[in-house]
């Protein structure tokens, strides 16, 4: 029998490793290396910024007239949406949902703050900008109470609109949506994010989900009335998408977006005799990012070497912490270039 030319044998090669490679899931720890990803992150929330007489959405820094100096990290989750895979056959079909679980969500979340939280206040302190944890704005008991008894309150419309995105979700997926959001430990939830939708063939969710955002209640309430009872001057919130599924008899998780959303007080009062609502809002976005990945990216690879195992662990680490500081570069870039 004759051996394959040699031009043919590389070309075999070569299509061998492309595919292998096309075949690979992306992974969490890849992005060690990567210490720039100010660009990775997307603006995501209303921009629509208030006019001369305060109405709109966002706030005009030159109106503020100062960089938010004392921002209270509020909260700090992770929200899984749950994974839904449909198998169908002629005659009938099978549902199979997914999600991170109460427990291990909590568990991320208590990871990736206790990672991240130093690289969070250094990078803001670049821009001025002090972040300040629980332990650090709750230094009384009206705040303490404020903080803890805080309900984020929502428009009547997006009641309406989250109400039947879960009926048309639900619906395609039998009712077998499984979602979950757990804050890391002494932090409460204060979810803002909409309703999540879900690829699960690329572990991914969508690139926007504030952006049209129209929920005034929920700006307000959380940019003036949370600002107000603590004392500071904005708020920060940051939430991770995570997802996950089923292979190798074991549970792999993705990370699918890490968001980051800046509220605070409007600086332009209303006209005196003139009524709140119609428009205005006395909390706005200040700014919001969302660092999403087109594929998901597998945190937990199959690894069984603990030695390799080690060492992806330690990369995801970095990773994450390259995330945060992309993300807040994004914000306080887009601050102060507001601001001249």
């Amino acid at each position: 029998m004759k051996s394959l030319a040699p031009s043919i044998q590389i070309s075999f090669v070569l299509f061998f490793l492309i595919l292998l490679f096309a075949c690979g899931s992306p992974k969490l720890s890849s992005y060690a290396t990567k210490t720039d990803l100010k660009s990775k992150a997307n603006f995501d929330f209303n921009a629509n910024k208030i006019r001369d007489n305060g109405k709109g959405f966002c706030v005009d820094m030159k109106a503020l007239g100062k960089m938010p100096k004392r921002v209270a990290l509020v909260s700090f989750y992770v929200s899984d949406p749950g994974l839904t895979k449909t198998t169908k056959s002629p005659s009938t079909s099978t549902w199979n949902t997914t999600n991170t679980g109460d427990e291990n969500a909590r568990i991320f979340a208590n990871e990736y703050y206790a990672q991240s939280v130093q690289t969070l206040k250094s990078t803001f302190k670049e821009y001025g900008i002090e972040i300040l944890c629980p332990s650090e704005f709750l230094t009384n008991e009206n705040q303490k109470n404020a903080y803890h008894n805080f309900v984020v309150q929502h428009t009547t419309m997006n009641k309406v609109g989250e109400a039947f995105s879960k009926f048309s979700k639900n619906s395609n997926s039998n009712s077998t949506t499984i979602e979950t959001d757990q804050a890391a430990d002494g932090f409460e939830l204060i979810k803002i994010n909409k309703r999540e939708q879900s690829d699960p063939k690329k572990k991914s969710v969508e690139k926007q989900n504030l952006a049209s955002s129209l929920d005034g209640k929920m700006i307000e309430s959380v940019g003036y009335e949370l600002c107000k009872s603590l004392g500071v001057d904005a708020v920060l919130i940051v939430y991770n998408n995570q997802l996950c599924d089923e292979k190798w008899s074991k549970s792999r998780f993705w990370m699918s977006a890490v968001n980051m959303q800046l509220f605070g007080p409007n600086p332009t009062p209303l006209k005196e005799g003139k009524r709140d609502g119609n428009g205005y809002s006395k909390g706005l976005f200040y700014c919001g990012v969302r660092m999403q990945f087109s594929k998901g990216l597998l945190i937990n690879p199959k690894i069984k070497d603990e030695k390799a195992l080690a060492i992806n662990n330690n990369n995801n680490k970095l990773a994450y912490n390259n995330m945060i500081a992309g993300c807040s570069n994004k914000i306080g870039s887009y601050l102060k270039k507001e601001l001249k």
